[in-house]
């Protein structure tokens, strides 16, 4: 239920970062490029100035491959005075989901020579060897004063998904309590629309990330309009085909850095979807097409998960598993179809699978040495 309290979302999301800027609390702006995170850090910006405890202090983790003008516009953020700017790189895997043989690609990878990179990092930017993103704000590395907290500053809305309305709620507020890591999350523009956030970026005349304005001009919908690496998920596609097109030196590299990426812009999603003859079962495709003709390591995690999956369906039904209508109680896995596409690509940081995600270190696509996900979730 929403209160109406003669404010401005804007108001409230600089009055909430004062009043941390007051507690004496070590305040780090975990930064994107994106505009929520732009938003987030105009608005510490602000509140850091009215309560003199300038510079900000942001940390930003580089992917290596972003839709281009993304780290163009972070180096600007940088560059200013009034920011202290972490750039860091950690050289974790991220997700390459149009290669179903080896899924990951390893920022900067250091097995490759530096002009296979698709970038260069800056000169400034700093190696962290911590694969989850969500330890890069842990009190270890930016220690609090006595007595205060550490606070990572993110530019979550709950207006993006039900899950983070829920997130908002259940910890009473824009502030959590300390996570795993020893550090608490700020979420203060958490009640701010997407258009609420390019009306503040507009009115204020602020800089801003210039690959929304190329997505903008191929009509993408504003919705779809995110700053994500480009290979982790197959909604990503739309952004990745359009880059391809007003970028296409950038997208060759992109191309030849992680395999897979052409075929998927040339023929859209059908090369991320099994195969089914005509007539045949779903379970007969799954069966081929996830776990026979797979590689081994889909073949492993698809077998292991569509046990826990046909376990779970039982506990509660005495019919058979669905070939394609959805079981409603079964969740968002309820049929051999959804199974069959939703776990085609391996899903390996476990979206939507109910078994745990590959680790940096698995013997079968990771690398010896690479580590884990020091027990948290593998994202970005």
């Amino acid at each position: 239920m929403r209160a109406w309290l003669g404010t401005t979302s804007f108001d409230e999301a600089i009055h909430r970062m004062v009043t941390v800027y007051d507690e004496g609390h070590r305040v780090i702006v975990s930064f994107s490029g994106g505009k929520d995170s732009t938003i987030a850090l105009e608005v510490c910006l602000i509140a850091a100035a009215e309560t003199d405890k300038l510079p900000v202090e942001v940390i930003m983790r580089d992917e290596e491959i972003m839709f281009p003008g993304t780290f163009e516009y972070c180096e600007r953020v940088a560059a200013r005075d009034e920011i202290d700017f972490h750039w860091v790189i950690a050289k974790q895997p991220v997700i390459n989901v149009f290669n179903r043989r080896d899924p990951f690609v390893w920022v900067f990878d250091d097995r490759l020579p530096p002009d296979e990179w698709v970038r260069q990092p800056p000169s400034y930017a700093y190696e962290i060897r911590v694969n989850n993103i969500q330890a890069l704000t842990s009190p270890s590395l930016f220690p609090p004063p006595e007595g205060r907290f550490t606070v990572c500053v993110t530019g979550i809305r709950a207006d993006e998904s039900p899950n983070r309305i829920r997130g908002i709620h259940s910890s009473g507020g824009f502030l959590t309590k300390p996570s795993r890591f020893g550090f608490r999350y700020a979420r203060p523009i958490y009640d701010m629309s997407d258009g609420g956030v390019w009306k503040a970026i507009l009115e204020n005349t602020w800089d801003y990330n210039q690959a929304y304005d190329v997505m903008n001009r191929f009509k993408v919908a504003r919705r779809n309009m995110r700053i994500a690496p480009p290979t982790q998920r197959a909604a990503q596609l739309e952004v990745l085909t359009i880059a391809a097109r007003a970028y296409p030196q950038w997208f060759n590299k992109v191309a030849e850095r992680c395999p897979g990426t052409r075929a998927a812009v040339h023929f859209g999603r059908v090369v991320l979807e099994p195969r089914r003859n005509l007539g045949e079962p779903w379970s007969s495709v799954f069966q081929r097409e996830c776990i026979d003709d797979a590689p081994p390591w889909i073949a492993d995690r698809c077998t292991r998960a569509a046990a826990d999956i046909i376990k779970k369906h039982n506990s509660h039904s005495s019919q058979p598993f669905p070939e394609a209508r959805q079981c409603v109680r079964c969740g968002t896995i309820g049929s051999w179809m959804r199974m069959s596409k939703d776990l085609y690509t391996g899903d390996p940081f476990s979206f939507s699978m109910p078994i745990p995600q590959v680790e940096p270190n698995d013997p079968l696509v990771g690398r010896e040495g690479a580590g884990t996900w020091d027990g948290g979730r593998a994202t970005w």
